[in-house]
């Protein structure tokens, strides 16, 4: 018996043994810890006034009397998920499996519980971010289609409207058809730039080609803002982790150009023990809310992805800092 008891000490899930009348006959120190009660204040007392909330209590009950009537067993070695009840009231989902051991005389039950508080909430935060990805999915793709509606698209619309009056002008008036054709031409160059720009916004393929510094620069290179960059890593990254690196330093930099109110930024990386880190500094006026626009949280559901972390400072008047840290694998 003190082998068994140095056991149960020892097991890392709760475990509640109860007799065939529902009253508890002993518990370990993982239920003692769990359930906020010690084993001599639970010996004796019915199972269900313990660690049942009130509204199983009853179909524990009939469930018991059930069994000891040799009625079918419901939940006689199954692993099932339900709320159990500590004793100060409050709740806490388990994994329960109750067992019925093999003994001469009245029947004895002993239910194993483990707390999967920590792993429901992770899940829930899993899928917290699965829907924020989601979401940003949605609103980067009906951003895509609102610039290609009102940009390239519309000049395309024009462009073959001054093509069909060009055909129509070439016999009767060439001067007038080759004006056109003129004008043609320029809606046709300004519509492929518009795609490109657009297509740089998906995936610059110089991110694919050169890596995350030529990429930078080029990105730099079309703001309207004097940019310091530090740390750029000298060897390639995962494609993945670079484009992510890339997307953050743009949207972080394009929220200096349109509100920080400053023309300076900083942009610094740093890659140490297999995780790169980003920070966006500016000077500006401050006061950035993640919850107030559609980018950073986009940001923030692309960095989550990679196991990730994103955090912003901005304090008003101090200017704003985004800060992000990505793993790179192995």
């Amino acid at each position: 018996m003190s082998d068994l008891k140095a056991v149960l000490n020892a097991a890392l899930d709760c475990v509640v043994m109860m007799d065939h009348e529902g009253r508890i006959v002993g518990i370990n120190p993982a239920a003692e810890r769990t359930f906020a009660i010690k084993e001599d204040e639970a010996r004796g007392r019915e199972m269900a006034d313990i660690i049942i909330p009130p509204t199983l209590r009853e179909a524990h009950r009939r469930g018991l009397q059930r069994l000891l009537e040799g009625g079918e067993p419901h939940v006689l070695d199954r692993r099932i998920e339900v709320t159990a009840q500590r004793a100060d009231g409050s709740l806490v989902p388990v994994e329960l499996t109750i067992t019925k051991l093999d003994i001469e005389g009245p029947p004895l039950f002993v239910g194993y519980l483990r707390d999967i508080g920590d792993r429901i909430e992770s899940e829930e935060a899993l899928r917290r971010s699965r829907m924020q990805l989601l979401r940003a999915t949605d609103e980067a793709r009906r951003r895509l289609e609102r610039d290609l509606h009102d940009g390239a698209q519309q000049r395309l619309v024009g462009l073959a409207l001054t093509l069909r009056l060009a055909r129509a002008q070439v016999e009767q008036n060439p001067a007038a058809a080759i004006a056109l054709l003129d004008e043609a031409q320029e809606d046709l160059a300004s519509a492929t730039e518009e795609l490109r720009e657009l297509a740089r916004g998906l995936h610059p393929a110089v991110l694919t080609d050169g890596g995350l510094g030529p990429a930078l620069r080029g990105l730099i290179a079309r703001l309207p803002l004097e940019v310091a960059v530090t740390g750029v890593p000298d060897s390639r990254l995962p494609i993945d982790v670079e484009s992510t690196a890339y997307f953050v330093v743009a949207e972080a930099l394009t929220n200096v150009a349109r509100y920080a109110g400053t023309q300076r930024a900083l942009v610094e990386l740093r890659l140490d023990d297999h995780r790169l880190a980003i920070e966006v500094r500016d000077h500006g006026r401050g006061g950035a809310d993640m919850g107030a626009g559609t980018g950073l949280r986009g940001l923030a559901a692309r960095v989550a992805v990679h196991d990730g972390m994103l955090s912003v400072a901005s304090p008003p008047g101090e200017g704003t800092t985004v800060h992000v840290e990505v793993p790179c694998g192995s």
